[in-house]
């Protein structure tokens, strides 16, 4: 069967849906869930610790990435193994963890929230290697603008579409709804993914399993090597990079959810912030991609970071410094929200083409792994903080310190030079067309 990672529009086509399946559980977790934990009594900083939970894994997502790399499968049908593995997975926790009462047994849950995000982490690994040696150079920009796009769609359909569902079927129905969609993607992927034929990473060296799989690490170590410390500066500024606050996060993380909340919002109007939101952040994914293979990516980023603390900024000065409700009509919240996915998804993708351009292809797993596990520990560390200052102070104050915070990554930028193969120039793509895995 023809596969779709064989042409342009396949590849960026088939990149995009695969994210989708990693966003929906996303948005089930982090806007129905923390909603409705929120309106059942549970306090910010609880509700601040579950979606860190849902980062965490994704932190320490290096620690595993390397046995993609060892075992990457060709002969089984290639890293597409691996992804539908952890999504069928992923569709049977997911399931799981909606049936905990959180109220009673809310460790628990925690625990089964990180078990389902070592699946969905290792989904993400397997599909960022295989982008990360399928995309050519001049894709990377579009690539990781449809993948995040795709991303950010499954979050609208699995937060503000499964609360529709939700406000009309009840919770069940909504699960029922959010794992259809996931089980749709896994039916594509088994169908219409092959993976391009590739040698493994090494030939064995002798019959003897310890001496091969010693053989192996030292090879991939070395790879990793090269990678970071013989490819010029910017992998390593790229990591510090990664540390740095991905844009003014605070409308977008858990804290944005509970201030919907706390400003009166039903159900019903959280789901449409949620979706139209989510949807034109994938809409600005795609745009800040193709802006950003034309102009530069970091160049991009750093004008799409500035425009992020734009509706951030904005609703600090209408909230102000009184504890009680800001006199700020309906639409003008809605539209400041709106605005935030939308600044957000431009810069959100591109960011991750960056790494993909500082990533030795040998190691893809693990060397981009490591970069966008950075990524999340932000996103993790991030949320914690805020929840944190908004239980202990005020929402405006986590506003106020989210907008200044965007200055620190603007300033790293300019030192994140592309990777070099180790004579002082830049290396060509790995993303080259090869022959279907049989």
């Amino acid at each position: 069967m023809h596969s779709q990672l064989s042409t342009r529009n396949g590849r960026l086509f088939t990149f995009g849906t695969l994210y989708i399946a990693e966003g929906i559980p996303l948005g089930f977790t982090a806007t129905l869930m923390a909603a409705y934990m929120r309106r059942e009594g549970l306090d910010i900083s609880q509700i601040g610790a579950f979606v860190g939970m849902l980062y965490l894994p994704w932190a320490f997502k290096w620690a595993w990435a390397p046995l993609i790399d060892f075992f990457p499968l060709y002969r089984f049908g290639g890293r597409k193994v691996w992804i539908s593995g952890c999504l069928m997975m992923m569709i049977l926790t997911l399931i799981v963890v909606a049936q905990i009462d959180f109220n009673t047994n809310f460790q628990l849950m925690l625990g089964l929230v990180f078990i389902h995000n070592v699946f969905a982490a290792t989904q993400d690994v397997a599909i960022d290697a295989l982008a990360v040696n399928t995309l050519k150079e001049d894709e990377r920009g579009s690539g990781n603008g449809f993948m995040f796009g795709g991303a950010y769609l499954g979050q609208g359909l699995g937060g503000g579409g499964a609360l529709f569902v939700s406000g009309f079927w009840g919770f069940q129905a909504a699960l029922a709804y959010a794992c259809i969609l996931m089980t749709a993607i896994l039916v594509f992927t088994q169908l219409f993914v092959s993976e391009p034929a590739r040698d493994e990473i090494a030939a064995a060296p002798s019959n003897n399993p310890v001496k091969d799989a010693v053989f192996a690490v030292k090879q991939i170590g070395s790879e990793l090597f090269n990678g970071m410390f013989r490819s010029g500066k910017g992998p390593m500024v790229g990591f510090l990079f990664a540390l740095t606050p991905i844009g003014a996060m605070s409308l977008t993380s858990a804290v944005g959810s509970t201030l919907q909340v706390d400003f009166g919002l039903v159900d019903t109007d959280i789901a449409q912030i949620s979706l139209y939101s989510t949807v034109l952040a994938g809409f600005g994914c795609v745009i800040g991609g193709i802006l950003g293979d034309r102009f530069g990516l970091r160049k991009m980023i750093a004008l799409f970071y500035a425009l992020s603390a734009v509706p951030v900024i904005y609703l600090a000065i209408r909230w102000g410094t009184d504890a009680s409700l800001p006199d700020i009509s309906r639409t003008e919240f809605f539209v400041v929200f709106i605005a935030a996915g939308l600044t957000t998804g431009l810069h959100y993708g591109i960011a991750a083409g960056v790494f993909m351009s500082l990533t030795n292809p040998v190691v893809a797993a693990t060397q981009f792994t490591g970069f966008m596990a950075m990524a999340n520990l932000t996103i993790a560390y991030t949320n914690n903080w805020q929840g944190y200052v908004a239980e202990k102070f005020s929402y405006t104050s986590v506003l106020w310190i989210d907008a200044f915070l965007v200055i620190i990554p603007i300033l790293v930028l300019p030192f994140m030079t592309p990777r070099e193969d180790g004579t002082g120039s830049t290396p060509p793509s790995a993303g080259v067309p090869l022959p279907e895995a049989s």
